[in-house]
């Protein structure tokens, strides 16, 4: 268009963001606050970046939050690193976001992190374009 003021925008799927979120206490987790939190010194060293987030519920009827996380080539799983990660997400989260923070009891708000080799078929297949949730089971 040739009027002053007025150019054409590109299409932009504004709702389907919600696809790629997690319910969790009333709290939408957005990847994005997780991604923060695996890209800070240290921790960005261990893993690729790419995870799976899922909202977990126990025999008991417990809810958890879970996070996958794939590691670096040459890179082992250990407690020590799984915990610095989960502090470095559940950090990220509080600070991003408000939802988490004032929803999300704070006896829940740390996540299980579970290490993952690169390309776990289960959760990393390779070839396929990373997926941030995954459907409970």
């Amino acid at each position: 268009h040739g009027e002053r003021g007025v150019r054409e925008l590109p299409f932009v799927f504004v709702f389907g963001r919600s696809d790629f979120t997690v319910s969790f206490f009333g709290a939408n987790i957005y990847p994005e606050n997780v991604t923060v939190g695996l890209e800070q010194p240290e921790i960005r060293e261990w893993v690729t970046g790419k995870f799976v987030l899922e909202s977990r519920e126990d025999e008991d009827r417990n809810r958890s939050l879970a996070v996958a996380v794939e590691l670096a080539p040459g890179v082992a799983a250990d407690d020590a690193k799984a915990q610095a990660i989960a502090e470095s997400i559940v950090a990220q989260l509080r600070r991003l976001n408000s939802e988490f923070a004032h929803y999300v009891p704070p006896e829940r708000q740390l996540p299980r992190v579970a290490l993952r080799p690169i390309g776990d078929p289960d959760y990393f297949p390779l070839g396929v374009k990373h997926r941030y949730t995954r459907k409970s089971e």
